[in-house]
């Protein structure tokens, strides 16, 4: 009975100083030789694999997004460049009916005009009779060439007017690619750095190709009902080409490099292990796992650099 009353209060204080250690995690090595076995409550070794410990609380601060690793499709991509130019099937050239003088003009470079609206007044050479040149379409004009007080002949184009609700985005295929393309392929635009990607369609692949380039070109129509599209901007694209089934996959911003090596984080109760993986085919979102994860483990898909500099910590502590 003595026995009994001296044991447990050393189990008891045993016990209070692991929870003490759990919420006050300094990361460790195992057999570290300066902290000993009582600083391995933050990380551990198990079988040459890393582990880090979180208490509830640390776990809940981290933030971490945590996924299961599951099948996927990867879309396969093919990464080119383009300019923006403005559709040449929403453009209207605008000519004088009859030669004569410039009488008016009312619309100056870059004004925004509706179908019908009159662009200038020209007086006719032969009637001496004022006539009014109107836009056919709705847009902006793009190109003027003409004058107050000019004689214009009748073949003249004195505007251009241009609806740019719709632009085309013309890409450059270089002849090693041709085979990946196809009419209606998805295309994703990059036009801003740092802005939302625009999704598009592959609608037109020339017959042709440049002798100076050895390229040819692919082209997207994208709407632009913004105008934030400007024709002669250069862009980059990505041409969905096909799709991988991959039986196991996470997110791209699941895996880290360390020393060289591809990790993801895979949680184990409370703890966590880098486990190192093999990678295949990747997309936008997600990357193919070919080993070093199973289908239904629970990774790190969000915040897992949280984890790696934590692991950089624990380094540096077990060097000095």
């Amino acid at each position: 009975m003595k026995k009994q009353i001296i044991i447990i209060p050393i189990i008891l204080a045993l016990a209070g100083f692991g929870a003490w250690r759990i919420l006050n995690i300094k990361p460790a090595l195992k057999g570290d030789a300066h902290g000993g076995e009582e600083e391995q409550a933050g990380h551990e070794e198990h079988g040459g694999e890393r582990h880090i410990e979180l208490t509830p609380e640390a776990l809940k601060n981290a933030n971490l997004t945590i996924e299961e690793a599951g099948s996927a499709k990867i879309k396969t991509t093919l990464s080119v460049y383009g300019k923006i130019s403005a559709n040449e099937e929403a453009i209207a050239h605008v000519m004088p009916r009859f030669p004569g003088l410039v009488k008016e003009v009312r619309k100056r470079l870059g004004d925004a005009v509706k179908k019908g609206d009159v662009l200038a007044v020209i007086e006719s050479n032969e009637s001496l009779r004022a006539y009014e040149v109107k836009s056919e379409i709705a847009g902006t004009v793009i190109t003027k060439d003409i004058s107050l007080g000019e004689a214009v002949p009748g073949d003249k184009k004195i505007f251009i007017v241009a609806d740019l609700s719709s632009v085309w985005v013309d890409l450059t295929i270089f002849r090693r690619d041709f085979a990946q393309l196809k009419p209606g392929q998805p295309v994703v635009i990059h036009a801003d750095e740092g802005g939302e990607p625009i999704p598009g369609t592959i609608t037109y692949i020339s017959p042709f190709g440049s002798e100076n380039t050895q390229s040819a070109l692919a082209r997207a129509e994208i709407p632009n009902p913004d105008g934030s599209l400007r024709p002669g901007l250069f862009v980059n694209a990505l041409i969905v080409t096909g799709e991988v089934e991959a039986p196991v996959a996470v997110k791209n911003e699941a895996t880290q490099t360390i020393e060289g090596k591809t990790v993801v984080f895979v949680q184990e109760d409370d703890a966590f292990e880098k486990r190192e993986v093999e990678t295949g085919a990747r997309d936008s979102e997600r990357v193919e796992i070919l080993s070093g994860l199973l289908p239904g483990d629970k990774y790190v898909a969000g915040n897992s650099f949280i984890l790696k500099a934590d692991l950089g910590k624990a380094e540096a502590e077990h060097e000095h």
